[in-house]
């Protein structure tokens, strides 16, 4: 079992848990765990400063940030903690800083988090716990 320090944020009435990721060895940055998004995303900034090579293809989007068509790219090495992702695809959307700082820089989707079947996310001791691959 793979243990993912969580740090467990109230802004705005909403409770955000966050994870590190660290992507193409570089990191980590603080993502934000949303089971609701079917594709994971990273802030543009991030994407340009690990040099993320975009694929040319453009996705639909549409959630809390609004609806658009965006640039998709692909990442080869990152995990999360220490736990290793699988190569794939994300979407690039410039995460804007919300007012009073603490930007997002990228959300772990569905797309990834499903990949290990069953995970728990421990709001009280702070911890993301994934099952051995």
């Amino acid at each position: 079992m793979g243990e993912v320090p969580l740090e467990v944020v109230e802004r705005d009435g909403q409770t955000l848990a966050f994870v590190p990721v660290s992507i193409e060895g570089e990191g980590p940055f603080m993502f934000a765990l949303d089971t609701g998004a079917s594709a994971s995303v990273v802030d543009e900034d991030v994407a340009d400063r690990v040099g993320l090579e975009r694929t040319g293809e453009r996705r639909s989007v549409s959630g809390i940030l609004g609806t658009g068509q965006v640039p998709v790219a692909v990442v080869d090495r990152w995990k999360v903690g220490d736990v290793r992702l699988d190569p794939g695809e994300v979407t690039v959307i410039d995460l804007e800083p919300p007012r009073g700082g603490g930007g997002i820089q990228g959300l772990l989707g569905s797309d990834v988090l499903s990949d290990f079947g069953s995970i728990t996310v421990d709001y009280d001791d702070g911890v993301l716990k994934i099952p051995a691959s």
